[in-house]
């Protein structure tokens, strides 16, 4: 939960909903209540954290948003590029350099605060990592194959449903021959969260120093240290599965489905234009090798 915390930067700018303006525009208010509900922070607390949220969402603002913004221009293009090459490695890769990024915000923002818990906030947080623990493999490790297979369609399809609206039969059985042959990483991701988070409360426990603290968050969120070689393997074929579903769904888009992801795609842009500095920054995504132009 605490990652969560920190991540919500990202989730907020991603949301794709009616309320991504206002979830920005409060993400200060936000992410004090968020981490309120979750550690139970204390006002003294909230006070001395305030200056490092804000400069984190000030960091954020300025060099971040403008990379988000490139990345739903370059997508909204890709879409409408109907007889271009499959753009799917791009978003995919892009995507990943954009949660990288966000992550080492998340670290600088975290960190701090989890340096000043108290004992009673400690073991609060591992109660409440316990009860999300099992909420999720409650989700996401059905004991039932089939049921675990079917919940897992389900998630997938209603994630594409939110950008392209419903789905026909034959898209919907692409994405089912995909995941024949998509690993599913849950139960490896879920023990390598739940590996990195029983590590956290020991250090937390201990008092250790918030650099050692920052460094474990680093290895956690952003680089994965102490993934195992299987799940290594497991992500490279997932991910060139995934980016294979994406293309061969990217050609079987109706107009309906095409013109709504466009503008979702350009509501989500616009929304969070409006945030942009006064001195808008030119980006772009070549620093990605599958972006850049041939």
């Amino acid at each position: 939960m605490i990652r969560l915390i920190a991540i919500a930067i990202l989730t907020l700018i991603s949301s794709a909903c009616s309320r991504t303006e206002f979830a920005y525009r409060n993400a200060d208010g936000l992410l004090e209540y968020y981490a309120w509900k979750t550690v139970r922070t204390s006002s003294a607390q909230r006070d001395h954290w305030q200056p490092v949220l804000r400069t984190t969402l000030r960091q954020h603002r300025e060099q971040e948003l403008p990379l988000v913004i490139a990345y739903l221009d370059l997508a909204g293009h890709i879409v409408r590029q109907t007889d271009g090459p499959p753009g799917a490695a791009c978003l995919v890769d892009g995507a990943l350099l954009l949660y990288q990024r966000h992550a080492r915000l998340a670290v600088g923002l975290a960190a701090p605060l989890l340096a000043e818990l108290d004992d009673a906030q400690v073991r609060h947080l591992a109660k409440d990592t316990t009860r999300q623990r099992q909420e999720m493999r409650k989700r996401y490790l059905d004991p039932d194959p089939q049921t675990r297979k079917t919940a897992r369609q389900k998630r997938i399809t209603d994630r594409i449903e939110k950008w392209t609206g419903k789905l026909n039969d034959s898209q919907r059985q692409q994405i089912r021959d995909a995941l024949e042959h998509i690993p599913d990483l849950s139960a490896l991701w879920l023990a390598y969260r739940a590996q990195q988070t029983d590590t956290l409360l020991l250090m937390l426990g201990a008092g250790t120093d918030p650099q050692a603290l920052r460094e474990h968050l680093h290895g956690w969120w952003v680089s994965r240290d102490g993934t195992s070689a299987e799940t290594s393997r497991y992500w490279r074929v997932a991910r060139t599965e995934f980016i294979q579903l994406m293309d061969k769904l990217a050609t079987a888009l109706t107009n309906r489905q095409r013109t709504k992801l466009e503008n979702r795609l350009g509501k989500l842009r616009n929304d969070l234009a409006s945030f942009l500095p006064d001195q808008e920054q030119t980006i772009n995504l070549d620093v990605v090798p599958a972006c850049a132009p041939a």
